[in-house]
């Protein structure tokens, strides 16, 4: 009697555990969506967020006219001064000892990367002598 007594009382145990736990798993889940569902409104609010100042677009307009060289032209120039069969895999408009230029990585025939800083105002070339680039 007490052996039965156990068992019954271990069963009842391992079912308290086991709803227990599913309770658990269910309740996360549900707070998991609903913070989830509280996020995605909270953002979109975000996005929609206007003020007096804009801050982003003024650089740009800024900058932009004192670029004569496009990004094309400076790729070209590029791979022109790393040799033939020679391609741009980057490049990018960025600021080099406060000048606004246009780094370029070329890689050439024999697979290395060269990288060449070409000026954004008058596209002069400046490669980058025995700066071998790795990737």
């Amino acid at each position: 009697m007490i052996i039965t007594k156990n068992k019954n009382l271990l069963i009842i145990a391992v079912i308290a555990v086991t709803i227990s736990t599913i309770t658990g798993i269910l309740v996360s889940t549900y707070m998991q969506q609903d913070a989830s569902a509280q996020n995605q409104n909270n953002t979109g609010n975000i996005r929609n967020l206007t003020g007096s100042i804009q801050v982003f677009p003024t650089p740009s307009q800024v900058i932009q006219p004192k670029a004569n060289v496009s990004l094309s032209d400076a790729s070209t120039s590029a791979e022109k001064a790393v040799g033939a069969n020679s391609h741009v895999i980057s490049a990018h408009l960025g600021i080099v000892n406060g000048f606004l230029v246009y780094v370029a990585h070329v890689v050439d025939t024999n697979n290395n990367i060269h990288r060449v800083i070409i000026d954004a105002g008058n596209g002069e070339l400046t490669p980058c002598i025995n700066q071998s680039v790795i990737i």
